[in-house]
């Protein structure tokens, strides 16, 4: 769950009153996260290309785009970083990865149409954001940059007045972008970055100093975020969002000052070490193609070779004493993730399905060269999961494949939209950072669309099943509405680093059971954390229990499981369906 939805989890309250000061919230624990990405002092180097033969300025579009390309790397290098920023420690801390592919977008956008009018390439920089975005934290920094664009219209060149006012302007589009803005966001950050250009722009003599102006308020604004967001002061961490938008906002004053980015790797080094991958793959069975990288101090491939022999099949473990890449098929990747925790950071990690992405590849061949069928109705729907898939295929909905993890962008929903037979549209995010996603998809479409506000898979069902096709699409949207809110969603999933929720500490490793998207229950199996929701939920006498059951859980767990509950509950109708969801052990819907 990511910062910006902290609104939503209104239990977690325990910390109010409570005051963090800037070194307070820069403490080990956090600097630990972001000290490793800082450059040395004799660190090799790199820069981009004429880094150092630019003024430092912004004043026309060549400039305008060479700063914004180095901010992209900046970001790129403190992304993971960002990702652990998460309140709370559910696999889906992707709030680094999602700003990085929505400035991607946008400056790929700018890229694919060059000018040297700073107006015309903040307008395509937007443009790219606009439909590359993803996820609640994409979304708000693909307005921030409209509003900069807003702000720069008209002006071929750009000084300390233009761009005072364009990052004021940034943050006031921000802030309209969403229903209900809540403070200790990126949203707050933007306002601090803007109010601190406006008071700083008769004070500095150049854009490079407004800038160190607006960099020092974000700092000091992310480092407030814990004291007016109670659920980021419990979990320990300042805004994910936030600090986003602050390292790209520093990634503007590096350029403008010619600071060399930090290297992440010896590029040839690790060409070397990692060739002999290449090969590998070829012989793909069966279970989880597992691979990351490991990087520590006196590293002993050997010795790792030896451990994770033990784990599973065609492993391969080569590098040094510093870096070393693991490739592993097993049918537990945790098993190989945790212990390679133990001798490191990890880093490039993937866990894919090789029996699904061998099914996927016989899919596309046959489909090769083939427009997608357009949907029987009007209806998308945002899910990953074979099984999670077919059933809203069954129900002749459209699927854009996404979820946890893995958020669509407004443009991928967007061309969903344009699928549809006719000119209206209902959309299902089925995840609450995928929401603001489908909204602005639906705002670049010209057709009348609707946006479910479906946070889960089973509301998205619900929903689903209340569409009536001979229904006006504004009634099927108001059916869809109340369908989604008559449905309980049960969710576990292991914990991926230690957090306090609700004051209740949370081990990594921990499996963690969600009501309704709220942190209820804990446990060192996934059994009685359910068993402790569905006590919960017993006193709305639920008549029908649907247990989606995750790829990595085995089919006769399942099967315990649905025998477990229909032993304490005789009454309710219980069914299993191998959703083949990544992340969660079981998503479960209460009816």
């Amino acid at each position: 769950m990511s910062a910006e939805l902290g609104a939503s989890v209104a239990n977690v309250t325990a910390c109010q009153g409570r005051t963090y000061s800037v070194d307070a919230i820069l403490n080990a624990s956090l600097r630990s996260s972001f000290t490793m990405l800082a450059p040395q002092e004799d660190a090799p180097s790199m820069t981009l290309a004429d880094s150092h033969t630019e003024a430092a300025d912004l004043r026309d579009g060549r400039r305008f785009m060479h700063a914004f390309e180095y901010s992209l790397r900046w970001l790129e290098i403190n992304a993971e970083a960002i990702d652990r920023l998460n309140v709370y420690p559910v696999p889906d801390g992707d709030t680094g990865t999602n700003m990085v592919l929505t400035l991607r977008a946008a400056i790929s956008e700018a890229t694919d149409n060059p000018s040297n009018n700073v107006d015309v390439v903040a307008a395509n920089l937007a443009r790219g954001a606009l439909l590359g975005a993803r996820g609640n934290s994409g979304v708000i920094l693909s307005q921030i940059i409209r509003g900069l664009a807003e702000g720069l219209d008209g002006h071929r060149e750009v000084g300390i007045p233009e761009f005072s006012t364009a990052l004021e302007r940034a943050y006031q589009v921000g802030y309209k972008a969403v229903t209900n803005p809540v403070e200790g966001t990126i949203l707050t950050v933007a306002r601090d970055a803007g109010e601190a250009a406006q008071a700083a722009q008769t004070q500095v003599d150049s854009v490079e100093d407004l800038i160190a102006q607006v960099v020092d308020a974000t700092r000091e604004s992310v480092a407030n975020t814990p004291n007016l967001l109670d659920v980021l002061a419990e979990a320990g961490v300042v805004d994910a969002g936030g600090q986003g938008l602050h390292v790209i906002y520093e990634g503007l004053l590096r350029s403008l000052r010619g600071e060399p980015l930090p290297e992440t790797a010896d590029v040839d080094r690790a060409t070397d070490v990692f060739a002999v991958f290449a090969d590998i793959h070829q012989g793909d069975e069966h279970g989880f193609c597992t691979e990351f990288v490991v990087h520590g101090t006196d590293l002993d491939a050997d010795a790792m070779r030896t451990e994770f022999a033990k784990i599973g099949e065609s492993l391969l473990v080569v590098g040094d004493a510093s870096l070393v890449r693991v490739h592993i098929h097993t049918e537990q990747p945790g098993d190989a993730i945790n212990t390679a925790m133990s001798y490191g950071e990890l880093d490039q990690l993937k866990a894919d399905n090789m029996d699904l992405q061998q099914a996927r590849n016989f899919e596309g061949a046959l489909a090769e060269a083939s427009e997608p069928p357009p949907p029987a109705n009007g209806v998308i729907a945002v899910a990953s999961g074979d099984g999670l898939e077919e059933v809203f295929r069954s129900l002749g909905v459209d699927v854009v494949r996404g979820g946890q993890s893995m958020n669509p962008s407004a443009g991928e929903l967007l061309e969903a939209i344009d699928r549809t037979p006719d000119d209206w549209a209902v959309v299902l995010p089925n995840n609450s950072n995928i929401y603001l996603t489908a909204r602005q998809a639906a705002e670049q479409s010209e057709k009348n669309v609707h946006v479910i506000a479906t946070r889960t898979l089973p509301q998205g069902f619900s929903a689903a099943l209340a569409f009536n096709p001979a229904d006006a699409s504004e009634d099927n949207a108001e059916a869809m509405s109340e369908a989604a809110g008559d449905v309980t969603t049960l969710e576990v999933t292991q914990a991926v680093r230690d957090a306090v929720l609700d004051g209740n500490p949370v081990a990594e490793g921990e499996y963690m059971g969600l009501l309704d998207d709220k942190f209820v229950a804990r446990g060192e199996t996934p059994h009685p954390v359910i068993m402790q929701m569905l006590e919960r939920v017993a006193d709305d006498e639920p008549e029908a229990l649907t247990i989606y059951v995750g790829q990595a859980t085995p089919a006769a767990q399942a099967s315990e499981l649905a025998s477990e509950i229909s032993e304490r509950y005789p009454d309710m109708d219980v069914q299993t369906v191998a959703g083949g969801q990544d992340h969660y052990d079981y998503i479960i819907a209460a009816e």
